[in-house]
C-alpha cells in the first residue's frame, strides 16, 4: 500500500508542485491585500466609531455567504479563473483580519496612550510607537486565522479555472480515486498547519516599533506587487487557444490523455472547471474550446458547434437507472413503473428539456411535470400531478430516495421519476440531490443511502468497472453489449439493476462557439489538431 502511494506521488510529483505553487500564490496573495485593506480600515474605525460598526458588519455578510455561492455572485462580473478566486478569498480574509485589529487597537490601555500624549507625543507617533506594538499580538492572531480559513477555501477556486490542489480533489471525488483526492486533501491539510505554525512563530519575534515599520514595509512592497501582478486579466497570450474540461473528463481512463493520445494531439494545458460553468465560460470567452454532453441544452442557445468525433474515440453513453436489487424485491411495482421510461427520451426531447431549465429559468420539478403530463397518457398510464405535489410536500416517512448528481439534467431526470412515482404509485419517493460526481453518487447507492439514480453507460464501465480504453471501445461499438456487461457485473458484483435506456446518448462532445472565425473551417476534431500545429494552445498560466 506504500509503495504503491509512493508510487503514485513519484508519477504525479510535477503536476502536485504546479498545483501547490498555484495554491500558495492564490492564498498568500489574497491574505496580504486584505492585511493591506483590512490593519488600515481597523485603524481608522478605532479612530473613527462611527464606522466600526457598518465595517465589520459588511465584512460580517461576506463570511455568512457560503463560498461556492460568493464565486458564483462573483462570476458574471469577473469571469472565471484566478481573478475572481482572488477577490474571494480576499472577502474571506477581511472579516479576521479587521475584527482583530479593532479589538487590538480598542484593547490598548488608555492610561498608556495618555502618558504618552503626556511626553508630548503626537497621534501619529503613538499609533506606531505605541498602540500597534501592544495590539500586534491581537492583530497577528486575525492573520493567523485568515490564513487557515484561506487554504481550505482555496480549495474551491478549482471549480472556476484557477487551479490549486482542489483541481485533485475534485477530480477525485468525480472519478471515485481516492489517491487523487488524498494528493490534494493531504498537502493542503499540511499547508494550513504551516501557515498557522509559522505566522506564530512570527508573532513571537516581532516585537516593538521595529516590528510595525517592518510589517508597513512588507504591506508596502506586497501592494506594489499586486498592482503589477502578472496574473490580472488581460494579459493573455494573443492568439493562443485555451481549452477548458471538467476534473471528470481530465481523470478518466476515456478521457483527456487517451483523447490527447487518439488523435495525436500536441501537449496541451487546460482549465478545469465545474460542468455547469463550462457553457458559460465558452459563451463569454473565457475558454475557446470545451468539452461538453451532447444533450446539452445550451449549445442550441448559445449558438455553440460540435465538432464532429471523426476518430470516433468518444463512446456511447446511454442513460439508464441504476436500482439497488433490494429495493426492487421490496416494492416489485416499481420496477414495472420504472421499466415504461425505457425509450422515452431521444437525444432532441432531453436536449429540449434542459434548454428549459438552463434558459428559460423553469425550474426542474416544472419541466419534468410538463413531460409527464404529456408523456403518461400516452403510455397508459394513470399519473396524478396533484398527488405527486402533495408527497412532495409532505413530510412522512418516504419509501424510496432517489440521489442525482451536480447538473441540469441529473435534476430533471430525477424529478422525472421522483413525481413518476409519487403520481403514479402507492409508493411516496424523495430526492437527493446534487451529490456531485460518479463516485459520491455510487457510493451512497451500495450503502443504501438513496435506492436509485441515473447514469450513464460509458461512465459506469470507465470510472467504476474501470474498464481499460480498448476494452471500453470494444463494449460500446456493439450494440446492445455494453448493457448486457452492465446488467451482468452490476448484478453479480454490487446487488445493483441497470435498467433498460432511457433512449438517449449523453455522449461528450467537444465545442467551439459558432461566432469564432478561428474555427469557422474547422469541423472535425482532427481539423483542430492540425490548427494546433499554427496556432498555439494557451499557456498554463493563462489567468
Amino acid at each position: 500500500m506504500i509503495s504503491e502511494a509512493l508510487s503514485f506521488l513519484t508519477a504525479n510529483q510535477h503536476a502536485l508542485w504546479q498545483r501547490t505553487g498555484e495554491h500558495l500564490e492564490l492564498m498568500f496573495m489574497a491574505l496580504l491585500a486584505a492585511a493591506v485593506v483590512g490593519i488600515p480600515a481597523g485603524i481608522l474605525a478605532v479612530r473613527m466609531p462611527r464606522l466600526s460598526s457598518p465595517l465589520l458588519t459588511a465584512a460580517n455578510m461576506v463570511q455568512t455567504i457560503p463560498s461556492v455561492a460568493l464565486l458564483g455572485f462573483l462570476l458574471p462580473v469577473l469571469g472565471i479563473g484566478r481573478g475572481t478566486a482572488s477577490v474571494a478569498l480576499f472577502l474571506y480574509a477581511l472579516l479576521p483580519i479587521l475584527r482583530n485589529t479593532i479589538t487590538g487597537l480598542a484593547g490598548v490601555d488608555k492610561g498608556v496612550t495618555d502618558a504618552a500624549r503626556g511626553m508630548g507625543m503626537n497621534s501619529g507617533q503613538i499609533l506606531l510607537g505605541v498602540e500597534l506594538p501592544l495590539a500586534l499580538p491581537v492583530i497577528f492572531a486575525g492573520v493567523r486565522t485568515a490564513a487557515v480559513i484561506n487554504v481550505g477555501v482555496t480549495t474551491l477556486s478549482a471549480l472556476i479555472g484557477a487551479g490549486g490542489l482542489g483541481t485533485f480533489i475534485f477530480r477525485g471525488l468525480a472519478t471515485n480515486n481516492t489517491a487523487t483526492l488524498l494528493l490534494g486533501a493531504v498537502p493542503a491539510a499540511v499547508l494550513a498547519l504551516l501557515a498557522d505554525s509559522l505566522l506564530a512563530r512570527c508573532e513571537r519575534l516581532m516585537r516593538g516599533r521595529v516590528a510595525v515599520y517592518g510589517i508597513l514595509g512588507g504591506i508596502l512592497v506586497v501592494a506594489i506587487s499586486i498592482v503589477a501582478w502578472r496574473h490580472l486579466p488581460g494579459n493573455t497570450e494573443t492568439g493562443s487557444i485555451r481549452f477548458g474540461f471538467t476534473g471528470e473528463f481530465m481523470e478518466r481512463p476515456d478521457g483527456f490523455e487517451a483523447w490527447l493520445r487518439h488523435y495525436s494531439f500536441p501537449r496541451i494545458e487546460s482549465r478545469e472547471l465545474d460542468p455547469g460553468l463550462l457553457y458559460s465560460a465558452l459563451n463569454m470567452g473565457e475558454v475557446d474550446v470545451a468539452c461538453g454532453f451532447s444533450t446539452d441544452g445550451r449549445i442550441g442557445a448559445y449558438a455553440l458547434r460540435t465538432l464532429v468525433d471523426d476518430r470516433k474515440f468518444f463512446p456511447q453513453y446511454n442513460a439508464a437507472l441504476l436500482v439497488r436489487e433490494k429495493t426492487l424485491r421490496q416494492y416489485p411495482a416499481l420496477r414495472t413503473l420504472l421499466e415504461k421510461l425505457g425509450g422515452s427520451l431521444d437525444e432532441k426531447r432531453m436536449r429540449a428539456l434542459n434548454r428549459r431549465v438552463d434558459m428559460d429559468r423553469l425550474s426542474p420539478a416544472q419541466v419534468a411535470g410538463e413531460f409527464l403530463l404529456q408523456w403518461a397518457p400516452a403510455r397508459g398510464i394513470a399519473w396524478d400531478a396533484a398527488r405527486a405535489r402533495e408527497k412532495a410536500e409532505s413530510k412522512t416517512r418516504r419509501n424510496i430516495t432517489i440521489g442525482t448528481k451536480n447538473f441540469t439534467e441529473q435534476y430533471v431526470l430525477g424529478q422525472i421519476v421522483c413525481q413518476l412515482v409519487n403520481g403514479s404509485s402507492g409508493l411516496h419517493a424523495g430526492l437527493k440531490q446534487g451529490l456531485g460526481g460518479t463516485a459520491i453518487c455510487f457510493q451512497a447507492l451500495e450503502r443504501g443511502d438513496i435506492d436509485l439514480y441515473p447514469e450513464y453507460s460509458g461512465t459506469l464501465l470507465a470510472s467504476v468497472l474501470k474498464v481499460s480504453p480498448a476494452g471500453l471501445d470494444e463494449l460500446t461499438r456493439t450494440p446492445g453489449r455494453a448493457e448486457n456487461h452492465l446488467q451482468e457485473r452490476m448484478s453479480g458484483q454490487f446487488g445493483l439493476t441497470w435498467m433498460s435506456p432511457l433512449g438517449f446518448n449523453n455522449t461528450y462532445a467537444l465545442l467551439v462557439r459558432g461566432d469564432d472565425l478561428r474555427f469557422a473551417n474547422i469541423k472535425t476534431i482532427s481539423d483542430l489538431g492540425e490548427l494546433l500545429q499554427n496556432v498555439p494552445p494557451a499557456p498554463v498560466h493563462d489567468p
